[in-house]
């Protein structure tokens, strides 16, 4: 074998077909793995950063080891091989992940961000790598074979089978198969493809696909036990798991626990059935301040048994907003819900519902976990409680809470209770800070006080907890006292475009391991720094267009939700858009730039280093004109659209005028344009938009994006001489 295959229409097209497929089962991969990581992690943004960046450096060292692999002279049947491990590879992880949980961990034990960044660096290892190795390989072998630079084209094929993954995982994998179906349904399409490439090939090992095949196939119609619930039983011991889902809004499982009933989502507890002390606190403290409420809006966790409780008072109407409608079918199927006219379901997200309705309510109960991520944070924001205020009635009550800080308040508590005191204040001119389970803040413009015990007793209200033999009335305004006395009176509000509770809340979570968030945040600037240094002038202008394209996907997805309230349905169609955009410029780059020089790749670099900086204030725009959905939904797409654009043609003009041979430039060209969009990922979505706002994390982008523009200019000379 000399390595020289001569490719027929069928056997370039198979090669074609092959690439579109491993582009397929990454993006596929990576969204179940990332979902399957949060069930057994911690679901903030912190984390999800942290495997994205595992992700993508992997995936990147593997394409920069494939440089060294592409020297083999039969090509071909690595890439068989490896796309024979590419479809098992998926499986085994999830599997893994759930089983070694509780082995290494302890049971229950929250994982450390150490521990985080070490589990998927070890898990992700073997996948990534041989992923970003077969990028190489292909870029390398399909360009030796057809005798010209194909490195764009394999980039541009990949970022097609991206967008079929896509829209195969969002608009029908999610919706009627599990997790390791589609894991399986990966697993043959990556089999037919090696049988395909053997068989055109005319290799002798056609026939031991082929039976292997057929064999995994007739054991996974017979194979009668179901690895999903196999996989989620390792990871809760102790627990009988009744229901499991995928849906658009996140892993949901529920387990029982004796009589009690468990609901998590994408491994965040958010409620438990027959926990009584905290319905009645939710409820309770909030309600009894209103001399008459009739009017209710609850905000998810209806199904907890606090609807009851609202009932024990005289309203005429409650609206229940739960955004999961598999929540509601559960809790219908299990008989949760008391069946009463007075409480009308609504499947829609809180803050579109806010918008969108005239409803005035007397009492508002928001009632969801802490701002651990973007997503709920927008509860929390100065934006929503003067949207908010808008439907309520004169003296009208909002309850909304964060964890207890009964015993001790550390500095990152106070940070982040004051937080939401103060912002709070800034809508209501009363804020009380009733404590219990959690702090629950009361806010209203009328008469609003502790005495809880007082109120329920005169009232009559029938509860088993929250009554006078439970709750001394002058401890618990001691205890509130206390807590409001250590506030911070100078903390900033929490607003939707500078989301300052939940980096609170993320750094109170990092505060339970002793780690020195500064110094975290040090040792990654530094690395960036070092790599502005070290890498070459064209690779450091991937890095730089890596990390902007990173960033501005995060932002864009983050201001969608602000601005709408909702993104759930919009993921998908922003990366597909993102993907055909990489395809487009990767692809058409000639008919745009006809001429490839050092010259244009500055252009481009300075073309996303504009975009960056225009995109905040266009933002911003679109945030004034919201009621006109159609120009915003628009702008988005055009907006996604665009980046990608400039990202897939930086890409196709670095590949073309690199002076090295194939498999370096396509090496170091995808190592570069991952490592950038692994730090654009983690750094923007954990640090830089919680600390500094989405308009200035733009204006950084650009900045960024313009300082590496004059490397290269400066560079260029020499750049021409020896690249």
């Amino acid at each position: 074998m000399t390595g020289k295959i001569y490719l027929s229409f069928e056997i370039e097209n198979a090669i074609k077909f092959s690439i579109i497929v491993l582009g397929i089962t990454s993006i596929i991969t990576q969204i179940i793995l990332l979902r399957e990581f949060l069930s057994v992690f911690y679901g903030n943004e912190l984390v999800i950063g942290v495997i994205f960046t595992n992700w993508m450096l992997l995936t990147g060292l593997g394409a920069y080891i494939g440089k060294y692999i592409s020297r083999f002279k039969n090509k071909i049947i690595i890439i068989i091989t490896f796309q024979v491990l590419v479809a098992l590879l998926p499986i085994i992880t999830v599997f893994l992940l759930s089983a070694l949980r509780n082995i290494i961990f302890p049971v229950g034990a929250m994982l450390s961000l150490s521990d985080v960044f070490l589990s998927s660096f070890v898990l992700l290892l073997p996948y990534c790598i041989l992923s970003g190795l077969l990028f190489t390989i292909f870029s390398t072998f399909i360009s030796e074979q057809l005798k010209t630079n194909l490195i764009n084209k394999v980039y541009s094929l990949d970022a097609i089978g991206s967008i079929i993954g896509g829209l195969l995982f969002n608009f029908f994998m999610i919706y009627f198969l599990t997790t390791f179906q589609s894991l399986f349904f990966l697993m043959i399409i990556n089999f037919l493809t090696a049988l395909l490439l053997s068989f055109f090939l005319k290799k002798k090992y056609f026939p031991g696909i082929l039976i292997f095949l057929i064999a995994v196939t007739f054991i996974l119609i017979n194979f009668k036990y179901d690895l999903d619930i196999i996989s989620k039983q390792l990871l809760y011991k102790n627990q009988n798991i009744i229901f499991q889902k995928e849906t658009p809004f996140g892993n949901l499982l529920v387990t029982r626990t004796a009589d009690q009933l468990n609901f998590i989502e994408n491994g965040v507890p958010l409620f438990s059935t027959n926990n009584i002390i905290e319905n009645e606190e939710a409820i309770h403290y909030a309600m009894i301040q209103h001399t008459d409420p009739k009017t209710i809006l609850l905000v998810s966790g209806g199904i907890s048994g606090v609807l009851d409780e609202i009932l024990k008072y005289n309203v005429n109407k409650i609206d229940y907003l739960e955004i999961n409608p598999w929540l509601i079918k559960i809790g219908e199927k299990y008989k949760l819900i008391p069946e009463n006219d007075k409480i009308t379901i609504i499947n829609k997200d809180a803050r579109l519902f806010v918008k969108e309705n005239d409803f005035i309510y007397d009492v508002a109960i928001i009632n969801l976990p802490e701002p651990t991520t973007a997503q709920i944070n927008r509860y929390y924001t100065l934006e929503f409680f003067k949207e908010l205020k808008e439907k309520l009635s004169e003296n009208a009550v909002i309850s909304i809470s964060l964890a207890s800080t009964e015993n001790y308040l550390s500095e990152e508590a106070i940070q982040l209770n004051s937080t939401l005191f103060n912002t709070l204040k800034k809508v209501f001119n009363n804020v009380v800070i009733v404590p219990g389970g959690k702090n629950y803040f009361l806010a209203s413009d009328g008469k609003i006080g502790i005495n809880i015990a007082g109120k329920i007793e005169k009232q009559g209200i029938k509860n088993s907890f929250v009554n006078k033999y439970y709750i001394n009335d002058e401890l618990l305004s001691f205890r509130s006292d206390f807590i409001t006395n250590s506030l911070d009176s100078k903390a900033p509000v929490n607003r939707d475009f500078l989301p300052i509770s939940y980096y609170r809340q993320l750094l109170l979570w990092i505060s339970y391991f002793k780690i020195n968030i500064l110094f975290f945040a040090v040792a990654l600037s530094l690395i960036l720094i070092i790599l502005l240094f070290i890498l070459k002038p064209v690779n450091l202008g991937l890095f730089g267009g890596g990390f902007a394209a990173s960033s501005i996907e995060v932002i864009l997805l983050i201001s969608f939700q602000i601005i709408y309230g909702y993104v759930y349905q919009m993921i998908g169609i922003i990366i597909m858009i993102f993907m055909a955009g990489l395809a487009i410029g990767s692809l058409y780059m000639k008919k745009i730039i006809p001429v490839f020089n050092i010259n244009n790749y500055i252009k481009v670099q300075i073309s996303i280093a504009i975009f960056s900086i225009l995109l905040p204030f266009i933002l911003l725009i679109m945030d004034s004109i919201k009621t006109n959905p159609v120009i915003v939904h628009s702008v988005f797409f055009l907006l996604t659209l665009l980046i990608a654009i400039l990202t897939g043609m930086q890409f196709a003009l670095a590949s073309k005028i690199q002076k090295k041979n194939i498999s370096s430039a396509a090496a170091e060209s995808y190592s570069s344009d991952l490592l950038g969009s692994a730090f654009g990922a983690l750094l923007t979505s954990a640090f830089l938009i919680p600390l500094l706002g989405i308009i200035k994390v733009g204006i950084v982008l650009g900045v960024l994006n313009l300082l590496i523009a004059v490397i290269i200019l400066l560079k260029r000379k020499k750049y021409l001489v020896s690249i």
